[in-house]
């Protein structure tokens, strides 16, 4: 799963047949472009949702800059963020592998210290916590 999150104002109409909201106009093509930008497992935002989150809302996430990406329909490359939260501070994203890691040792999927698999593993108390 793969998370992008933008603000600002969408356009939205009542589908016909199904009755269903169906949002569009720029602000959902711009999250849209935000969220192919993230690997799996990733919250990314645009810098205008920072702007808009209350210092006290931020002082419970870890956000970090993930890079300057250029956009289709977009002149200038825009900053995007990476959002995670105290548990999952140390998980790794890697465009080369979406392979689980240990997320304690760093290790292969299945970890040659505990023999759990991905998340599993950072449930384990037996590894020392490193940064990634």
């Amino acid at each position: 799963v793969r998370i992008g999150v933008h603000v600002g104002e969408a356009k939205v109409e009542v589908h016909r047949e199904t009755l269903k909201a169906d949002y569009f106009g720029p602000t959902v093509n711009y999250a849209a472009r935000v969220e192919s930008k993230a690997l799996g497992g990733q919250i990314l935002v645009s810098t205008a949702v920072l702007q808009k989150l209350k210092q006290s809302a931020l002082a419970d996430l870890i956000v970090a800059n993930a890079g300057s990406f250029t956009f289709k329909g977009v002149a200038e490359p825009q900053e995007l963020h990476s959002v995670s939260f105290p548990a999952t501070r140390y998980r790794e994203f890697s465009r080369e592998t979406q392979d689980l890691l240990c997320n304690r040792c760093k290790g292969p999927a299945t970890c040659p210290r505990c023999d759990a698999i991905g998340e599993d593993c950072f449930l384990k108390r037996s590894h020392t916590m490193i940064a990634a």
